[in-house]
């Protein structure tokens, strides 16, 4: 929120171009914590990280359509952030558990890559 607000409300950029690079700047940190820390995962880094990257494009145009809609019909730029960034944390909370990071059949986590 804070890089949106920065980019957008201080420096003036486009909010389409702004909302996008807030976006990405979170990614990697993103996925480290959510695999270390969050979910604990020990699956393989390469295949989870593959899935996170089609949560990752999914989520961007999630998240400009949002911000870009809910602001074309009068909501501030913030609060049309705010109510992406909810309903994109919800989704992918549970695509993280039951796809992204999710343990293996047998089991017993991988611990190749870790």
């Amino acid at each position: 929120m804070g890089t949106l607000v920065l980019l957008h409300g201080v420096l003036r950029m486009p909010l389409a171009a702004a909302t996008s690079l807030a976006f990405v700047t979170v990614l990697a940190v993103n996925f480290c914590l959510n695999r270390s820390f969050v979910f604990r995962s020990g699956t393989m880094v390469g295949p989870a990280f593959a899935k996170y990257l089609v949560l990752v494009v999914l989520n961007y145009f999630a998240t400009v359509a949002t911000v870009t809609g809910l602001t074309a019909l009068g909501l501030p730029y913030v609060g049309a952030k705010t109510t992406s960034t909810i309903v994109n944390a919800v989704a992918n909370y549970a695509a993280f558990r039951w796809w992204v990071f999710r343990v293996p059949a047998a089991g017993k986590p991988h611990t190749a890559l870790r």
